[in-house]
């Protein structure tokens, strides 16, 4: 097997659920995402996670709780011409409260957010990523494991 030497960008984001397990999801680019962002060389995956979240969807940082960390995805990406490998630390984060506004970070492309009833998760399923689509089936599966 050929091994990839590719730069590595190291990301962290949320999967935030709210008081009644909606989902939060942001809308970028034509497609239902998770917020994520870069992390910084002085921050740790957790913060970065949370900042992130509430940069990109106006969410107050200080109402968004760790539940616990989640599996990385990994995708080769492409940015400028150049290929490099993302690696993203996930974290279930509550939201305590809902009753928030959403505030969409325009500039980096997310047209609006959204909470997704888990009843309702077919409605953005076909339009995600597909280590996204991962990320929410482990998910969906571990709660079933620890609710019998």
């Amino acid at each position: 097997m050929q091994k990839l030497d590719l730069p590595v960008i190291r990301t962290a984001g949320g999967l935030v659920i709210d008081h009644i397990n909606r989902i939060l999801f942001i809308f970028k680019d034509g497609k239902w995402d998770l917020p994520k962002g870069i992390i910084e060389d002085d921050e740790n995956p957790l913060s970065t996670a949370i900042k992130e979240t509430s940069e990109e969807t106006g969410l107050s940082a200080t109402s968004l709780s760790c539940v616990c960390e989640l599996i990385p995805t990994h995708h080769l990406s492409k940015y400028k011409k150049n290929s490099y490998l993302k690696v993203t630390e996930w974290f279930l984060l509550t939201c305590d409260n809902n009753k928030q506004f959403f505030s969409p970070q325009k500039e980096e492309g997310i047209e609006h957010c959204e909470w997704i009833p888990l009843w309702d998760l077919n409605k953005v399923l076909s339009q995600t990523s597909s280590r996204t689509r991962y990320l929410l089936e482990f998910w969906l599966k571990y709660c079933k494991n620890i609710t019998k």
